[in-house]
């Protein structure tokens, strides 16, 4: 087939602020998209599709049912493969030109911050609070511009940082805890607003490409759907935030020091005294059992009830993405030496099917 890339952008480059100029800044540019979900899907393929010349997927999961209502790239054809893999072939297919790399990664504080270091700007596509935190930092700490979003119900948010500070992604939730927000499996979350909030991400991003001078730093944009509206709001630097100093994970330390990967649950399992607790609701059990744990449901612990476990036991927490388990954390008070599996059961799975 012969492909054409000056007719495909005809209709773009006729927007005199684009124009052919502005075609080959996209052309040159480099994107990195962290979380190929509700938010990840409907950004890369906009920005797949606006001409950008190189973009990086980072995603560690698979395609799940769960996953078909709202991730607009997949469909059930695509159950069981790795979204990086689909969501490569799927922007070659539209734009055959585009070059992609692909990481297998879930993103969070251990995370080796050279990965975004070569790239012009991220999309924080992610739906956990330490991978957005430990995304701001490394952006911080590179100094690379960040577009983040997040969903919730029916609610959406957005904005694009400097990666200089002044502010940061911090100085909006300076001090949020896993705990203090309900995971999609929880609260739902309306696929509509997930598409429109990404696609808002993609154009933050070619707006950001095409001039950066002309891009408000200190703006949130908030998105309703019922009724539909959509609002923005000036947010102020905060003077105690990491972005006002030396970048550092000592924001992360408490939540760190209750998170463990992968890696360090195969130490602590050579303890004979380590438990594995499985927190999630008995239909998610039911779904995609998790073996040679102790369920007891996160509801259980809300409503005050407490595991029949010895207090002198290691207990390590595990949830679906590892949003609950940390909350769990705040229920088992009474163990000394408690912790949350980072990244889940999808996760713990995929670390597993590697070995």
């Amino acid at each position: 087939m012969n492909i054409d890339k000056n007719k495909f952008f005809l209709r773009q480059t006729l927007i005199p602020e684009i124009g052919g100029l502005g075609q080959k800044k996209w052309e040159d540019a480099s994107v990195l998209i962290i979380g190929l979900g509700g938010l990840g899907c409907p950004s890369a393929l906009q920005l797949a599709l606006a001409g950008i010349g190189k973009i990086g997927l980072v995603d560690f999961d698979i395609v799940e049912v769960s996953n078909l209502h709202r991730q607009t790239l997949f469909t059930w054809n695509h159950i069981g493969r790795k979204k990086i893999e689909v969501v490569s072939e799927v922007l070659i297919e539209h734009a055959p030109w585009i070059k992609i790399e692909t990481y297998s990664e879930f993103i969070n504080s251990y995370t080796n911050s050279s990965m975004i270091q070569s790239w012009d700007i991220v999309l924080d596509c992610t739906d956990t609070i330490s991978s957005k935190y430990a995304i701001n930092d490394f952006c911080l700490e590179k100094g690379i511009p960040l577009v983040t979003a997040s969903v919730y119900r029916t609610s959406a948010q957005f904005a694009i940082f400097s990666g200089k500070g002044n502010p940061c992604y911090r100085c909006l939730f300076p001090n949020l805890n896993q705990g203090d927000t309900l995971s999609c499996n929880e609260g739902g979350v309306l696929g509509v607003q997930t598409t429109l909030a990404g696609n808002y991400q993609a154009s933050l991003v070619l707006q950001y490409l095409l001039n950066p001078n002309q891009i408000e730093f200190d703006t949130v944009y908030f998105m309703e759907w019922n009724p539909i509206s959509l609002y923005q709001s000036k947010l102020q630097e905060d003077p105690d935030c990491i972005c006002q100093k030396k970048p550092n994970q000592t924001q992360d330390a408490k939540v760190k020091k209750h998170e463990i990967d992968y890696e360090e649950w195969i130490k602590l399992k050579k303890d004979g005294a380590t438990v594995l607790l499985d927190v999630r609701e008995m239909e998610e059990v039911l779904e995609n059992p998790i073996a040679n744990v102790i369920h007891f449901p996160l509801s259980e612990l809300r409503n005050g009830k407490k595991p029949n476990l010895h207090v002198d036991q290691t207990i390590v927490c595990i949830c679906e993405s590892g949003v609950r388990s940390l909350e769990a954390l705040t229920f088992l008070n009474h163990f000394p030496k408690r912790y949350s599996m980072l990244g889940g059961r999808k996760l713990f799975v995929h670390r597993l099917t590697e070995e």
